[in-house]
């Protein structure tokens, strides 16, 4: 028997499968065209929030350094002049990136602030950006104080109004002579020690020690042809309204400098009570001015005058004691400042900052007037030096900048205060219950 085998082919026939299978696939590819649009502004919108949540955090970051370090400034220099303490802050800012660039923003500094703004707060609001998305040129560094009250309904406030400090009580020393040689006159220095109703009972003054070389500089006390001097009040007082020297009863034994010949980097003056009369020595509403030489100030360019002191940045240390017993001491730095004589205010006070007590500059020059001082501002640790550091910025949306579409810029803002310890001068960053603006 034989096996016969066709090679006739038959049509094979179409599995229901694979046609479910094709069509799903058209319906699949029919939705990825519909969503994909959906999908692509999600993750716009999420490049959109993590590129502006990045740019917050190195605002603030930024804004951080910049307080840490004015408010280090302000505090190592014992308060005084807010000019070069806003200047670092302005550096520290712009050493610190946004979104790939340097953050630019302004010192809000007000050359001449009145009683309600003793800390030159040209303003203490910030605005929004300018049109072309900069950073407000206003109000981003904020000098204040930061006061605790436990008993108050917001325990912990900032004040711009305030004058921070860690001194027991408010101290200005003041160098005014124009001229090389000129500090040698018997009213060339200046100390008052300022009255005040909360100052603690028996405060004194114990002694005052001015370094010339504590800055830097290569100054020194030149006593070898005179030894320092107190004034006589001739020809006439250099602050109308009052004495040279008043409150002590017994100046030449109750005001010992040393040293009194040679030369020497530092000048200390030691302060006594006066057992005769009963007077404790140098109290709250004290002053007095006296002359002493110096050599090789203004970094040995031989403007040995007040404008020197300060481009020296002397310090000035102040020992207090109460009831005779010292506390630990505190210091200043001397600041040259640039009030004109031409601005002095006929009647007291003189001087056209409005600094109490801070005699008439010598001169009009900006850069040379002949002075410079230091303030220590009275606070016994309530009123901590503080900066808050603010700004809006204009962050410009990196999906319109990809595909050339102008679009408004997005706003991002952000602030924070920083606080100086007035024992360990260490910073640490605050926040707190109340913002008082104060002007």
């Amino acid at each position: 028997m034989s096996i016969l085998f066709s090679t006739r082919k038959f049509p094979r026939s179409i599995n229901r499968s694979d046609k479910g299978l094709a069509g799903r696939r058209g319906i699949a590819t029919l939705w990825l065209v519909l969503t994909l649009p959906i999908f692509l502004i999600l993750f716009g919108f999420v490049v959109e929030l993590g590129h502006l949540w990045l740019a917050r955090v190195e605002l603030e970051n930024a804004l951080e350094a910049a307080a840490r370090a004015a408010v280090k400034a302000w505090g190592d220099a014992g308060g005084g002049s807010t000019y070069i303490p806003r200047q670092i802050g302005v550096a520290y800012a712009a050493a610190n990136h946004v979104r790939g660039l340097p953050l630019e923003i302004a010192a809000n500094y007000d050359p001449a602030p009145g009683p309600s703004n003793p800390n030159e707060n040209l303003t203490c609001c910030v605005q929004p950006g300018d049109p072309v998305g900069g950073v407000s040129p206003e109000g981003n560094l904020v000098f204040g104080a930061v006061i605790r009250d436990p008993n108050a309904t917001c325990p912990i406030v900032f004040d711009a109004s305030k004058r921070p400090g860690c001194s027991p009580g408010t101290v200005l020393i003041d160098a005014t002579a124009q001229g090389p040689g000129n500090l040698v006159q018997d009213n060339a220095w200046g100390i008052v020690f300022r009255p005040s109703p909360d100052l603690p009972a028996g405060l004194t003054i114990q002694s005052i020690t001015i370094d010339l070389q504590a800055g830097g500089g290569s100054g020194q006390f030149d006593f070898k042809s005179a030894p320092p001097v107190l004034s006589d009040n001739l020809p006439t007082p250099i602050i109308p309204c009052h004495n040279d020297v008043e409150g002590f009863p017994n100046p030449a034994s109750q005001i010992v400098f040393s040293p009194t010949s040679g030369l020497s980097p530092t000048l200390t003056i030691n302060f006594y009570p006066d057992p005769i009369s009963g007077d404790l020595g140098f109290e709250p509403g004290d002053r007095l001015r006296f002359g002493a030489r110096t050599a090789g100030v203004s970094q040995g360019s031989g403007q040995d005058d007040g404008d020197g002191i300060g481009r020296d940045a002397v310090k000035v240390t102040v020992v207090f004691a109460i009831n005779g017993n010292p506390l630990p001491p505190v210091s200043a730095t001397f600041y040259d400042n640039t009030e004109s004589s031409n601005d002095c205010q006929a009647t007291c006070p003189v001087h056209p900052s409005g600094i109490e007590d801070l005699p008439c500059p010598p001169a009009s020059a900006p850069n040379n007037n002949g002075q410079s001082y230091a303030l220590l501002s009275g606070g016994n640790g309530d009123s901590q030096f503080a900066v808050r550091a603010q700004a809006v910025l204009a962050v410009p949306s990196p999906i319109c900048s990809l595909f050339g579409l102008k679009m408004p810029r997005y706003r991002v803002s952000a602030h924070t205060i920083a606080v100086y310890q007035c024992g360990s001068k260490e910073i640490r960053l605050q926040r707190v219950d109340e913002y008082k603006c104060g002007n």
